[in-house]
């Protein structure tokens, strides 16, 4: 069991931001008090998520792609917004920005793989100036809670073997890490309900029913998005 305390959530009428479109966000407010907003990412973030892709250092772009890039594509920026919610799924998380918005500060996601439906690959950036505060692990926690819903059972990934703080999330949640050539190491990790739901019943409730609200019924039986690469 982890020895985190787990986040607790911030009641909607107590708020610390809004988002400018009415999109509902899950506040929680972390083990030192800071508050941090989840939210499903949706079409309307492409230009967000181009902005923040442009804000990373070149390290954070690598090891999140890992391959040197310099810009986000239109394509690229379409196939990482344009989700189904269901076998591909993302976070975005933000912070208030004192002006009664939100400063995005990081976004994380799954996709279902097309051979094996029972396990999702994640992938993870945190802007360069919010690293190392734990919103990495939180936000992986936040997708496996809702790849469980979905019948997902593991998570995969491929990391940098000097990604550590990806490597730690992943041996938090108890992965078999191999290494996968070129410096590269493939971790994957059971979904285990009781580190799931570390996160505390209220947060988990608050995620599930913002991931429920973004997830279209249609979408069911909707084929697995591939990435353009």
């Amino acid at each position: 069991m982890s020895r985190h305390r787990p986040p607790s959530l911030i009641p909607p009428e107590l708020a610390p931001a809004a988002d400018p479109r009415g999109e509902p966000i899950v506040w929680l407010e972390l083990a030192d008090g800071r508050p941090v907003g989840l939210r499903p990412v949706h079409p309307e973030d492409r230009d967000l998520l181009k902005e923040g892709f442009a804000a990373l250092s070149e390290d954070s772009r690598y090891h999140r792609f890992l391959t040197p890039m310099a810009r986000l594509t239109d394509r690229q920026a379409r196939y990482l917004t344009e989700l189904d919610q269901i076998n591909h799924f993302a976070w975005a998380i933000g912070i208030p920005d004192g002006e009664g918005g939100v400063r995005g500060v990081g976004i994380a996601r799954y996709v279902r793989e097309h051979d094996d439906p029972a396990c999702a690959e994640i992938a993870v950036a945190i802007t360069d100036d919010h690293q190392g505060l734990g919103l990495g692990r939180l936000l992986v926690r936040a997708l496996a809670l809702v790849a469980r819903t979905h019948g997902i059972e593991r998570l995969t990934g491929t990391m940098h073997g000097e990604n550590h703080p990806m490597v730690q999330i992943f041996r938090g949640l108890g992965a078999v890490i191999r290494a996968a050539g070129r410096g590269l190491v493939r971790a994957e990790a059971p979904l285990d309900d009781e580190e799931i739901c570390d996160l505390g019943r209220e947060a988990c409730d608050a995620l599930i029913a913002a991931a429920d609200r973004a997830a279209h019924p249609s979408d069911l039986h909707r084929e697995p998005p591939r990435d353009p690469g």
